[in-house]
């Protein structure tokens, strides 16, 4: 790895193609299963392959230049990202076709995004109000180049976008009409959708999105502004959108990890997700409390809380779940019949929240079977801006 390494990452280093070698991380420590990644990857890249769908996969779930790159190698046409820092970042790691999927209101950060496309990137940003829109297009012309728009619509998440057809319509109007940008089409992202865990409800959730959407789209189509890109949905929706047949692309950011909060979402009717658990974080016991349960050195600072709590693995077995003692500890509460795992036990557990959880580390741990195989940075780390 060009970039210097640090911590545990650092230590780990000289443990790269050494047998045996994932048991005995140096933690916590971010772990991917190169195996279920790429089942994960191609899995996802078939079904919007046979659907007719495109896909941009959002790297808020992994804000890592290597996944980006491995997902386009594999038929994804571009990357998503949820703030111009994290663009930014995979934009320097070498990704060149990166859509911003949020608006913002910093001229600042309006401006470094034009220059990232003068630079030589295929940039995408999305408008939902008239002075972004202008303000885009001052800074594209100020930098000769031009950014790819999407009028943003609000489909149900209540977050941003314009809510009508006649303010979808407008919109498209004025960004047609400005030099420096080039309008492409329309996002209709309903987050909500994503985690309904029961599939029937999940589908009239979507379908009510889409009848929304279906509204925006007639009446563009009506004005002569046809997109020719709808973006939108994400892992729990995917099999959806294929269905409906609505979006043209789709912006799954999960599946590429999955996590707990998935678990419950039964994604194709016939229970739970097909996509594999690929992230873990590894942790070592360290200690015994005094009511018996192993303690270790991974807490909140390790893991994003905001799920169900993880499944702990010792090696293949599960033994147990894991449970927040403070910022830097964590207790396994042990399967029925097990007792703690011995001090000195590395364990690896899966994630409550994948997206927040890798904000929390620096390099991934890439493991092939029982063998650390390699470090990939995680670029975009720490980049809410």
């Amino acid at each position: 790895m060009s970039k210097a390494l640090f911590g545990a990452a650092a230590f780990n280093e000289k443990l790269v193609n050494e047998p045996g070698s994932r048991s005995r991380l140096e933690t916590p420590a971010a772990v991917l299963d190169l195996d279920l990644f790429e089942h994960n990857v191609a899995l996802m890249a078939r079904t919007c392959r046979d659907a007719g769908l495109n896909l941009r996969p959002h790297a808020k779930s992994h804000k890592c230049a290597e996944i980006a790159r491995r997902q386009i190698a594999a038929g994804a046409l571009g990357i998503c990202c949820a703030k111009p820092g994290e663009l930014l970042a995979l934009f320097e790691g070498g990704v060149r076709d990166l859509l911003l999927s949020a608006p913002i209101a910093s001229s600042t950060k309006i401006d470094s995004l034009a220059r990232a496309a003068a630079a030589g990137g295929r940039i995408g940003v999305v408008v939902d109000r008239a002075d972004l829109a202008a303000a885009y297009a001052e800074a594209a012309r100020r930098h000769a180049t031009t950014l790819d728009v999407l009028v943003d619509l609000d489909v149900g998440l209540k977050r941003s976008g314009v809510a009508t057809p006649a303010e979808a319509t407008e919109l498209a109007k004025l960004v047609s009409g400005l030099d420096g940008l080039r309008y492409r089409g329309v996002q209709a992202y309903q987050g909500r959708v994503q985690h309904i865990d029961d599939f029937a409800a999940r589908r009239a959730a979507n379908r009510e999105m889409g009848r929304l959407l279906a509204s925006m789209l007639d009446a563009l189509r009506a004005a002569g502004f046809q997109p020719e890109v709808v973006s939108g949905g994400g892992t729990g929706s995917h099999l959806l959108d294929g269905e409906d047949r609505l979006l043209t692309e789709i912006q799954a950011g999960s599946y590429v990890f999955m996590d707990e909060a998935y678990g419950s979402v039964d994604m194709h009717g016939r229970g739970g997700p097909e996509f594999k658990p690929a992230l873990r974080i590894a942790v070592t016991v360290i200690g015994h409390s005094s009511l018996g349960f192993a303690i270790t050195d991974g807490g909140s600072k390790s893991f994003a809380l905001d799920g169900p709590p993880p499944r702990v693995f010792l090696g293949d077995e599960q033994v147990g779940r894991i449970e927040w003692c403070g910022d830097e500890f964590g207790r396994i509460l042990p399967a029925d019949g097990r007792g703690p795992p011995s001090i000195g036990s590395v364990v690896e557990c899966t994630v409550p929240h994948c997206d927040p959880t890798i904000n929390l580390h620096d390099v991934l741990h890439v493991v092939r079977g029982q063998e650390l195989v390699a470090l990939w940075h995680v670029e975009a780390r720490g980049r809410a801006d």
